[in-house]
């Protein structure tokens, strides 16, 4: 019997380890997409086009008023000359030599946050940079906004719905492992029941070792999530994954508790199942 009770409970912990790592695996790629759907955004450019007449000194005063606006996250000073050069190297050819003369102007790149990049909210930031007097156009990147702000709404809605049944199916899966890992113990706790033992006096031991299962389980599954992490790392040095290691430390403590919490809730009320189930129903 004693056999059969470490084995239910060693697969109780196996299972819920294996719950946990794949709802850790979840979690890891819902916040790594959006991250990189943060950092796609945020690396759109706009364009600050400058009047022809503007000089030096309002240049660098200009720079400096734009860089205060609470939506700019980088700001990058681009003279004529710098643009002369770029466009000569994306064209192959010197098209200064052609025109005689230098059609660009001084610009501003400008790098707004996340939360700035929706349409409506580029339009607000393009009219206020248009009000300044220094400024001759303002443009940004619409169709290619646009055309991901599709992709990635499609994509998310299907990440939250895949994550919402995962932890739906996963839930359900720990309840029903513990629930068979307690099977094995209907016949004890009947049995301290039909003793006389108080209720607190049978469930407490069970909440003990639930406790214990939970953080074993937990520490499992961030073993096994540590090891494909730092094997994706090696794999994948441009994905970034060290530079988010305290978002997987929270992460991993997450589980723990998670796996602690489940295990505590399910024996719970696997076990105050059985208290009202009579005896006859126990075979």
């Amino acid at each position: 019997m004693a056999s059969a009770k470490s084995t239910s409970y060693f697969y109780a912990i196996v299972g819920i380890s294996l719950v946990l790592f794949v709802l850790g695996i979840a979690a890891a790629f819902v916040y790594k997409a959006k991250k990189t759907t943060t950092e796609f955004k945020e690396n759109l450019t706009i364009e600050v086009v400058l009047k022809d007449e503007v000089d030096t000194a309002e240049t660098a005063s200009l720079q400096a008023t734009i860089k205060g606006k609470k939506y700019v996250k980088n700001i990058r000073f681009v003279s004529k000359e710098e643009a002369a050069k770029i466009l000569r190297k994306d064209l192959g050819e010197n098209f200064l030599d052609i025109l005689g003369y230098n059609p660009l102007y001084h610009s501003f790149l400008v790098n707004v946050y996340e939360e700035y990049t929706a349409k409506t909210g580029l339009e607000v930031v393009q009219k206020e940079l248009m009000a300044l007097p220094e400024v001759k156009q303002v443009n940004f990147q619409k169709n290619a906004l646009e055309s991901f702000d599709k992709t990635a709404g499609r994509a998310s809605f299907i990440i939250l719905v895949v994550a919402g049944l995962l932890l739906a199916f996963a839930v359900s899966l720990i309840f029903n492992t513990i629930r068979l890992a307690m099977f094995s113990n209907r016949f004890t706790i009947k049995t301290m029941q039909l003793f006389g033992a108080t209720r607190w006096f049978i469930i407490k031991p069970f909440l003990g070792k639930s406790l214990l299962n939970g953080f074993i389980s937990g520490l499992i599954a961030c073993l096994l999530l540590t090891a494909v992490i730092a094997y994706f790392d090696y794999v994948l040095p441009e994905l970034g994954l060290r530079s988010d290691l305290i978002t997987f430390a929270l992460l991993f403590g997450a589980l723990i508790l998670f796996g602690i919490f489940i295990s505590f809730f399910s024996t719970l009320t696997a076990v105050l199942r059985y208290l009202r189930v009579k005896v006859d129903d126990l075979y």
